[in-house]
């Protein structure tokens, strides 16, 4: 429904529009009138009431006509907008070129809408001059163009409409003014050009003149240019009628002997001449010819005075125009003879000699035989005698006038072939000319022939001849080559081979032709014989003058071959050493034996897997160890050893055993649990009178009786509370004995060891009943007990480090004592002014340090060398002193004291070693104390290690006087720290393998409580263990 509406509105405005469309008046307008002129207003047309409610405007902004106007929309005055050019309108077709038509169609708007029409036509005013298409013009013409004759060239154009256009010819050269005048084609943009007289070339060949066009206002302007073309109304001429020349006969080829011109008046075509020669002789043998354009004569042929003396000939001028003439001239070149001839040489050889440059004739010939004739000519004349000699191998030949111009060669010197089988001699004639003297060479070969004169020669061979033994049959030893000088391929020169007949010769034979030294039916033996001689002969089949022959001998060697493989001299070997042997022990030795001579036996350990375990040596078959055996790893080596001989061609094996004894090198290991709890209502209700606490669980990586156990209580059971099965290691208790509280047994489990026994020890912690602090064992006797542990367990390695540092210590304290005593003799006391001492050797020598490590201090050690000589695996100090161990007094007298830190394996002792900084200031007037080292327990837990002594144990031990110490009483409290630093630094790190502990360094720091303090110690020293 609202479409219906909206198109019913439309269709009555459209309806409306159309009854308000207004013509208006059409108008005038020139074109190029000024932008902004007012064509019109269209107030005109309505009320002056209604003027300012009416708006104007164009009805559309696209239409090419309105834009070129601009209309106000309040006034309603049509302006110009841009420049209107009629022609341009035209050519765009915006407008009709006849009449240019251009219709605005406008809007005024008020209360209605008008439509307004306004027509302006567009005048044309003259504002274009005329102009030709090209601003110059070429025309070409004949010199014998007829008059009357018209060209045609272009016209002029003139954009405005209608324009008239004339045309004027104006020469540039006022004579010619009356020679071309312009005419009308009738053809569209064309113009005639009329000749009004005859032209010619050679007179005037250009003509130029100016076109004018013009409309009445403006003119344009034409060069027009007309070239005269030349036609071929002259004729060729020569210079000169006749032409005549000398040459000499040696002129080089290609030289230009003349030039011929001829001229013509014409041009182009017309004047370019070609130049022919014109002979009746061959050209293949013409000596002459003739550039076609310049006429220049040149040679292309050498002449020849002796061939031909003059020449006659005509050379033909023609032009190429059309209808061209042909013109001639005579030409006549004479020769001039020169000496350009060498002698010429003839041999006279006998009749029997083929080849004309060959002469052959028999090496050996006798002197002074003459061998054939020369002669010699010339064929210029007037030249005098002419002069033969000879240039080479005038030695050997010579050459002899007999008369005038002939000669004969004889033979002066020996020929022998085999020296030089070919002789080339030159001739060399010359003339007597008078300008110049010729020269005439030729050559001859003379050739030997050969005779029967040398004997055959052995080339070198290799001596003696070698065969290994075992040979096959039929086998080739060598081929020798023999040679003759004589002429191969001849009699002369053609070598038979042959053995003399011998009684080693039957076992050889020898290719007659080839030189092939082979073996006949036999296989040589070494042993048997090993040298043969034979006796070759090489003869030669010439007969002039007779046959020839060569003897050489034979020696022939037998090789010995490696044709035996080696043998060992057991099918098998079998060693036993003990294990832990050092690296490098010699197991023992294989040998192998071959019956070849100058044989070597190389040893070769074939088992991979042992490579890295055992090495033998390549030339004695001697087996040593790589590493350290361990019985316990692998107990039987299974080895295979491969000897070779020289050559690597045989090879055989044999099978090597290895086996290993056990040595007690493992102590016993425990894994029981510390800490067992019997609970007491357990033992109440026990039926049985025997209670089982715990069983020892042990084992021993050695074997036999190494690895058997034995089980024990060792400590903390003084009242027989328990008892241990020494076989299983099960600890039981009666149950009516058994007292409730706390019990610590120590368990030591021993193996069965020959030569060494080794123990292991664990403390077993047992609480009997519940809520009971009753103690059944002592912390002291703990303490001591713990340091009883077993210190046999020792390794190959800690060995080792313990050999390697007792001898660096032992060559250090040697190298610093001599140090010292240098020392000492140039500075001597120089520190007594630091010590209240008489004398610092005598005081130090009385000092603590010396009565603990004395051994007739019985006093120190009271408590505690009786623990120690308890246990057999502790010595006294003065084991340690003896040892070097121990600083020497006269090296602490000059403070250089060099404390060395050593390791035992069988004590665990560390001392410590001062640096060089703390020699001089702070151990001058400080002496160190010492305490006996303390075990380390492993713990039943990897990589954790408990430390049995603990703050109390220190103050337990400084109180019995179990650690005795010396002191300084004047060390300051600085020097007491770096001393103590300085120690700590240098101890901290444990010796590898060494199961001991030492007190730590952090304990030390904080002296005891006084009342630990032992009576003898003063208050204001520290003391230091160590």
């Amino acid at each position: 429904m609202s479409i219906s509406l909206f198109l019913l509105t439309l269709l009555l405005l459209i309806q409306s529009i159309r009854a308000a469309i207004q013509r208006l008046p059409p108008i005038s307008l020139h074109e190029q009138s000024s932008i902004g002129t007012s064509i019109y207003d269209l107030s005109r047309i309505y009320p002056s009431t209604s003027k300012n409610l009416i708006q104007f405007a164009f009805l559309s902004d696209t239409s090419p006509h309105n834009s070129f106007f601009i209309v106000d929309s309040l006034t309603g005055r049509i302006s110009i907008k841009r420049m209107i050019d009629r022609e341009e309108l035209c050519q765009t077709h915006i407008c009709n070129c006849d009449r240019c038509l251009l219709t605005l169609e406008l809007i005024a708007s008020s209360q209605t809408v008008d439509i307004l029409s306004l027509e302006i036509t567009i005048e044309n005013i003259n504002d274009n001059q005329p102009i030709f298409p090209v601003s110059s013009f070429r025309i070409r013409l004949s010199e014998s163009t007829d008059i009357g004759h018209v060209s045609s060239f272009p016209s002029a154009t003139d954009l405005d409409y209608q324009d008239h256009i004339e045309y004027h010819l104006v020469p540039l050269n006022p004579s010619d003014n009356e020679t071309f005048t312009i005419v009308n084609l009738q053809t569209e943009n064309q113009l005639g050009l009329r000749l009004l007289k005859s032209l010619d070339r050679e007179q005037q060949n250009l003509y130029q003149m100016k076109v004018i066009a013009s409309d009445g206002e403006h003119t344009g302007e034409l060069l027009l240019d007309v070239h005269i073309l030349d036609s071929n109304d002259n004729v060729p001429k020569f210079e000169h009628d006749q032409y005549h020349i000398k040459v000499r006969e040696d002129i080089p080829v290609g030289s230009e002997l003349l030039h011929i011109h001829a001229y013509d008046n014409d041009e182009g075509l017309n004047a370019l001449i070609n130049y022919t020669i014109v002979t009746d002789n061959p050209s293949s043998s013409f000596p002459f010819e003739i550039n076609v354009r310049t006429g220049a004569v040149r040679l292309i042929q050498a002449l020849d005075y002796e061939y031909e003396t003059n020449y006659h000939f005509s050379v033909r001028a023609r032009d190429n125009g059309p209808d061209a003439i042909s013109v001639y001239a005579q030409v006549q070149i004479d020769i001039l003879d020169v000496n350009d001839c060498p002698p010429d040489i003839d041999l006279i050889l006998p009749d029997n000699n083929p080849q004309k440059n060959l002469f052959q004739i028999e090496e050996e010939q006798p002197l002074h035989t003459r061998l054939f004739h020369l002669s010699v000519s010339d064929k210029d004349s007037g030249i005098g005698k002419i002069l033969l000699r000879l240039l080479t191998y005038q030695d050997l030949f010579q050459l002899n006038e007999q008369y005038n111009d002939l000669y004969n060669l004889i033979v002066i010197g020996r020929l022998d072939r085999e020296k030089q089988e070919e002789y080339q001699l030159i001739f060399e004639a010359v003339d007597q000319g008078v300008e110049q003297s010729l020269k005439t060479q030729k050559n001859l070969t003379i050739r030997l022939i050969d005779i029967n004169d040398c004997s055959p020669m052995l080339d070198p061979f290799p001596k003696p001849i070698y065969i290994n033994e075992n040979n096959p049959y039929n086998v080739q030893l060598i081929q020798l080559h023999a040679r003759d000088l004589d002429a191969p391929n001849t009699p002369n020169s053609l070598l038979a081979y042959s053995l003399l007949p011998s009684n080693d010769s039957r076992f050889f034979r020898i290719d007659s032709q080839t030189g092939i030294l082979s073996v006949g039916q036999i296989s040589f033996d070494y042993e048997m014989k090993s040298v043969y001689y034979l006796v070759l002969n090489i003869s030669d089949h010439g007969t002039n003058p007779k046959r020839l022959e060569t003897i050489q001998p034979l020696v022939i060697h037998i090789n010995n071959t490696n044709d035996n493989e080696p043998v060992f001299k057991q099918s098998s070997y079998s060693f036993r050493i003990p294990e832990n042997v050092p690296v490098g022990t010699l197991i023992g030795q294989v040998s192998a034996i071959d019956s070849d001579s100058n044989s070597t036996i190389d040893y070769k350990l074939s088992t991979p897997e042992y490579q890295n375990t055992f090495y033998i040596d390549h030339l004695t078959g001697q087996l040593h160890t790589k590493v350290l055996l361990d019985y316990e790893t692998v107990a039987i080596y299974r080895l295979n050893i491969t000897a070779k001989d020289n050559d690597g061609l045989h090879s055989t094996h044999t099978i090597v055993i290895v086996e290993l004894t056990d040595v007690n090198d493992n102590a016993p290991m425990m894994d029981s649990s510390s800490s067992i709890q019997i609970p007491s209502q357990m033992l109440h209700t026990n039926t049985s009178e025997i209670i089982m606490i715990a069983r020892i669980n042990a084992k021993d990586k050695d074997s036999g009786r190494n690895g058997q156990l034995t089980y024990g209580i060792s400590d903390g059971n003084q009242h027989n509370y328990f008892q241990m099965n020494s076989m299983n290691g099960t600890i039981t208790a009666k149950t009516k004995n058994l007292p409730q509280g706390h019990h610590r047994l120590t368990v030591k489990v021993c193996d069965q060891g020959e030569s060494l026994q080794k123990c292991s020890t664990t403390i077993i912690n047992i609480q009997i009943g519940e809520n009971v602090n009753d103690l059944f064992y002592s912390e002291e006797n703990v303490t001591e007990k713990q340091l009883a542990v077993d210190e046999n367990i020792v390794t190959n390695e800690m060995i080792i480090v313990v050999i390697i540092s007792s001898i660096v210590t032992l060559v250090f304290s040697i190298i610093m004592g001599i140090l010292c005593a240098v020392f000492c003799k140039q500075k001597r006391c120089h520190h007594i002014h630091r010590s209240s001492l008489k004398t610092p050797c005598e005081s130090l020598q009385s000092t603590d340090a010396d009565k603990l490590l004395s051994t007739n201090n019985t006093n120190t050690f009271s408590s505690t060398n009786k623990k120690l000589t308890g246990h057999h695996l502790h010595q006294p100090y003065e084991d340690i002193n003896a040892s070097g161990c121990a600083a020497s007094s006269e090296d602490s007298c000059y403070g250089s004291n060099e404390l060395s830190r050593s390791s035992s394996s069988t004590h665990g002792v560390a001392k410590p070693l001062l640096t060089e900084q703390h020699r001089s200031g702070s151990l001058s007037s400080t002496s160190v104390d010492y305490a006996i080292p303390t075990p380390r327990e492993t713990s039943l837990y990897p990589n954790k290690t408990v430390t049995l002594i603990n703050q109390s144990s220190i103050e337990t031990a400084t109180t019995t006087n179990h650690l005795k110490t010396f002191h300084s009483t004047g060390i300051s409290s600085s020097s007491h720290y770096n001393l103590k630093k300085t120690v700590q630094s240098l101890t901290r790190r444990p010796v590898a393998g060494l199961q001991s502990t030492y007190l730590p360094y952090d304990t030390i720091d904080t002296p005891p409580s006084p009342q630990n303090h032992s009576p003898a110690t003063s208050t204001t020293s520290r003391e230091y263990s160590i």
